[in-house]
């Protein structure tokens, strides 16, 4: 008599094991996906025969963790590195996008790299994930990138004689003492440096997607351009109290402008992300030949899950509570490059219903 209510679980024969794991091989491999565990402790590489592929290799080949790194460009080979050792550091999850040289190819392919550790198991020391090509989608994110450069640098040219125009009209109006002209002036020169401002992020979208980001380098006191930032932010922005003080000017070498355009970005998230009247904060710590900035808010804060993929392009965190907020997630993106740019390092702390703090780092020279 059988027991139909038996605790033992269905017996699989082998030849259907084998033809599931199979049937999985051959699905991952349709998708162009492969698969890799790295041993935590001794960094021995173990990928997939679609995986080495991936990483320009033939499936004979035997691979180190050290040969797929020197297979990725340059520019991204320390980004990777810094991202594993910190997911491994941290067991938590890795998620990165980086173009891989393969000689006989015309452009970079570009993978996505995703692993972490097995939930149930927080002894592993098998960090195992998966590699996708989306080199086709690299490819139609850059055509996008070059039309709205190009587009961004027609109307910027109408937008700054606009903004001259009202500038010379404000003056003009002070003199009369109209103040209905000046109100009136002071909401159009407010909408126009939004706009300018949007522009400037599509145009150094642009130029960072097609790797063409310049800088130019000058002396400059970070505390005026802090204190410049904020009296912006409370032009365009009057809904939050901004607090900062410090009593030592720092100077720094860098690019003015783009250093603006991070703090700019940095203080209208924390605006745009924490309630109306709530305070922000802005620190600046100077060490040894860096300085270290943070802006604090006591917003709604960020899934650690999201953290990973917070500063790759076009990614914004979607949740109940961000769906009226207007944005196209390239602002973390920018920032980030501006700040690899510059040889520094950018990063968030943040907590769930406790607000965020995002810092970065800045080498004096």
């Amino acid at each position: 008599m059988t027991n139909e209510h038996s605790d033992n679980p269905p017996v699989v024969k082998p030849n259907e094991f084998l033809l599931t794991l199979e049937l999985s091989q051959m699905a991952l491999d349709s998708a162009n996906v492969g698969i890799w565990v790295l041993d935590a402790l001794s960094m021995k590489f173990l990928p997939s025969n679609r995986s080495k592929i991936l990483f320009g290799f033939s499936p004979q080949d035997e691979i180190s963790f050290d040969d797929a790194l020197l297979k990725i460009t340059e520019k991204y080979r320390r980004r990777v590195l810094i991202a594993v050792e910190k997911a491994i550091k941290l067991h938590s999850n890795l998620y990165i996008e980086c173009p891989i040289i393969i000689p006989e190819e015309k452009v970079h392919r570009w993978l996505s790299i995703t692993g972490g550790f097995a939930a149930s198991d927080t002894t592993s020391n098998y960090f195992s994930g998966i590699v996708a090509d989306i080199t086709e989608q690299k490819q139609n994110d850059l055509r996008r990138s070059k039309f709205i450069g190009i587009v961004s640098h027609e109307l910027k040219t109408p937008l700054t004689t606009l903004k001259a125009y009202v500038q010379m009209l404000n003056s003009w109006a002070q003199k009369q003492k109209d103040n209905f002209t000046l109100g009136a002036l002071s909401k159009v020169e407010k909408q126009v440096k939004k706009m300018l401002n949007m522009i400037n992020s599509l145009l150094n979208l642009s130029g960072a997607e097609a790797g063409k980001m310049h800088l130019t380098r000058q002396t400059f006191s970070l505390n005026e351009l802090i204190n410049e930032v904020i009296e912006e932010t409370l032009f365009v922005t009057a809904t939050h109290e901004i607090l900062f003080s410090t009593s030592e000017n720092i100077l720094i070498n860098a690019d003015r402008d783009k250093v603006e355009q991070v703090l700019v970005n940095l203080l209208s998230n924390a605006a745009k992300y924490s309630n109306t009247g709530t305070p922000i904060e802005i620190t600046v710590e100077l060490s040894e030949n860096k300085v270290t900035v943070g802006i604090r808010d006591l917003g709604m804060g960020i899934h650690a899950s999201e953290i990973e993929k917070l500063f790759l392009p076009h990614y914004r965190v979607e949740r109940e509570e961000t769906e009226k907020i207007k944005g196209f997630g390239i602002g973390l993106y920018l920032c980030s490059e501006i700040i690899v740019r510059h040889e520094g390092k950018i990063w968030v702390e943040s907590v769930i219903g406790g607000g965020s703090i995002f810092k970065f780092i800045l080498p004096l020279n």
